[in-house]
């Protein structure tokens, strides 16, 4: 298949309180990364391409074209467009529009090649990682009506929003810092993760409860009350901040760290008869001895791992299962360890998740931010490196 990028200009939106107008007009497109080309309308564009563009869903969704199944919003690759091309270097502050949209067709047209080639992904839906969850055989959710509650607050928190004792500028600005994806993407994977039949609740959870708990070899949810946490780590644990709800049950991932730092109050447990284990989707990542050096393989096995922690079809509706919930947990808790170092280091953090962290830095502190980084195998985008630069001339 044919895959190109259409990079519309921003200055044909008009955005207000009550109502908002999208130009589909004046654009750059390219295809498979071909030299870019000036289009006056999404009527100039082949019929054969899938277009990936650069409006948000917001403004694609008002434009029309999700009803159209050759165009893509940004965020078609997980990672949206924007965040792309800053990790590659080629946002439009960087260069011009025609070399962005060239950059971003080429990767999308790699990435479509790998997808459809060595796992046969058919591309059909508004997000890559739905298709690669279809082609991948991710399983279905099998939970038990009364206890799915407790694994879909789980699994349903993709990233801590960091809560600020102190109130920084929302104008400051922020970078975000990214573990290496194809070798995040292989540690959340390798988490042993429970099925979804055999889980048993236990309410007469009282005094000694750690030491019981320690002691169960298989995986366990915890309904808990956490407080004290501690001063120096209260502000990036920002427990439950980022949830789309309370969150009162716990991961046994979650539990092990979590205690470290506060006192975790626990009043029941749902445990499982059988044993974790690694799912059989993580020997499906992408292999050999230079794969975490390509930038397309990276976005391959992010759409991976984030297939299996996406919601699938049941019955009418779509659920989440318990081995969303665990990996999940792992890749907060993965990015929980990074913020905390960043955070001992004076880095201001403001969320963490999916494999990555987002800072805020200070007037003249980039350079700082990204040599903190770069120490804790943290990669930031290339057009910061290329702003710290500039930054550092005019010091």
């Amino acid at each position: 298949m044919r895959v190109g990028a259409v990079y519309f200009d921003e200055s044909g939106n008009i955005v207000a309180n009550d109502r908002t107008v999208v130009a589909l007009s004046d654009a750059w497109a390219s295809v498979g990364g071909e030299p870019a080309r000036r289009v006056q309308s999404v009527h100039d564009l082949a019929s054969d391409v899938l277009w990936l563009t650069n409006l948000t869903w917001n403004n694609f969704f008002k434009a029309g074209l999700s009803r159209h199944p050759n165009f893509r919003s940004d965020g078609w690759l997980r990672t949206l467009f924007g965040q792309i091309t800053t990790e590659l270097g080629v946002h439009g502050s960087d260069v011009s529009p025609d070399i962005t949209v060239s950059a971003m067709a080429t990767v999308a047209q790699r990435v479509a090649d790998v997808a459809t080639n060595d796992y046969k992904v058919r591309v059909k839906s508004a997000r890559l990682n739905d298709d690669f969850a279809t082609a991948i055989n991710a399983p279905a959710s099998a939970l038990p009506d009364a206890y799915y509650p407790f694994f879909e607050g789980i699994a349903d928190h993709p990233s801590v929003s960091v809560i600020q004792t102190a109130n920084y500028s929302a104008s400051s600005p922020t970078v975000t810092l990214r573990r290496n994806r194809l070798a995040h993407a292989a540690h959340v994977l390798a988490t042993p993760v429970p099925p979804d039949a055999g889980w048993e609740l236990e309410r007469s959870v009282g005094s000694g409860s750690d030491q019981w708990l320690e002691s169960i070899k298989t995986p366990f949810l915890v309904r808990c009350t956490i407080s004290n946490v501690n001063p120096l780590m209260a502000e990036v644990l920002s427990w439950g901040s980022g949830s789309r709800q309370v969150r009162e049950w716990l991961t046994d991932l979650e539990w092990r760290i979590v205690r470290e730092f506060a006192n975790v109050n626990v009043h029941a447990a749902l445990i499982c008869s059988k044993e974790a284990q690694v799912l059989p989707q993580a020997a499906m990542l992408p292999s050999g001895s230079m794969a975490q050096l390509s930038y397309t393989l990276g976005l391959v096995a992010e759409q991976v791992w984030t297939a299996m922690v996406s919601r699938q079809r049941y019955k009418d509706t779509t659920r989440y299962t318990a081995a969303a919930a665990w990996l999940r947990s792992c890749d907060r808790m993965t990015m929980f360890d990074y913020a905390q170092r960043l955070h001992a280091r004076g880095v201001v953090v403001m969320s963490y998740g999916v494999g990555n962290v987002v800072a805020r830095y200070p007037e003249g502190g980039l350079r700082r931010t990204l040599d903190i980084a770069t120490d804790l195998a943290l990669m930031p985008p290339a057009s910061k490196f290329s702003e710290a630069r500039v930054e550092g001339a005019r010091a």
